[in-house]
């Protein structure tokens, strides 16, 4: 078990040869960081207009 920001410099130091592996890594980091800020913008764009709306 280590920290998101410790994984990479791994790759990058071990296998400094092979930037597939490193971009692998990377992705697999960031897409769930990606897709909680598209769930939680959406939510948030749905709150400020259903607040907005009279009636």
């Amino acid at each position: 078990m280590k920290t998101l920001t410790i994984v990479p410099m791994q790759y990058s130091g071990l296998y400094m040869a092979n930037p597939g592996a490193l971009f692998a890594v990377l992705t697999l980091i960031a897409l769930p960081l990606i897709l909680l800020y598209v769930l939680v913008q959406r939510a948030f764009v749905r709150g400020l207009t259903a607040g907005a709306v009279k009636g």
